[in-house]
């Protein structure tokens, strides 16, 4: 056996054994590690290609199912016919997938409309009188107080800014 290996291949394993342990350290390693990426390239390719086969045969298979069911229907469907030609019989009304949709979605659309989102009103309400200036903070002073109240504005002493009463705006929007 061996010597029909030296033959066939015209390399023995003494051969490679005395060069690899010819090398330097580096290229020992160097070696190696060419042989296992080798090595698991090889593994990864045979993976793949398995895998490519095993999804051709599924898919032809897949195919082969529809072909037949699809022959299969059809046949059925020419013999229906054939029956209900010579039976005088009428052929009983398949619902197509549009129609069977439009009889699930009618009910719901009707439940849309019955229903009605709440709607709130949220009312703020304002202060009846302005004691501070919205405009710098200060607190108002008994005249001011009262010029509003009587004329329905004034004016902050200071900042000089115009106010106008709440219930002078309210009753003017």
């Amino acid at each position: 056996m061996k010597m029909v290996l030296q033959q066939y291949y015209g390399l023995s394993w003494r051969i490679f054994v005395s060069w690899f342990l010819g090398l330097p350290l580096f290229g020992q390693i160097l070696v190696a590690v060419g042989l296992v990426t080798i090595i698991v390239l090889v593994f990864i390719g045979i993976y793949y290609l398995l895998k490519g086969i095993g999804y051709l045969i599924y898919y032809i298979l897949k195919a082969i199912y529809y072909i037949i069911r699809g022959v299969i229907i059809g046949f059925v469907r020419v013999i229906q016919g054939i029956y209900h030609a010579f039976s005088e019989k009428e052929e009983p009304k398949e619902k197509n997938a549009a129609q069977e949709e439009q009889e699930i979605t009618q009910p719901i659309e009707a439940q849309k409309e019955h229903v009605s989102p709440v709607q709130e009103i949220i009312e703020q309400s304002q202060p009846k009188t302005i004691s501070y200036c919205p405009e710098c903070g200060v607190e108002f002073t008994e005249i001011m107080a009262k010029q509003l109240n009587k004329e329905g504005y004034a004016y902050c002493t200071f900042c000089g800014e115009k106010f106008e009463s709440p219930a002078t705006t309210a009753a003017e929007s």
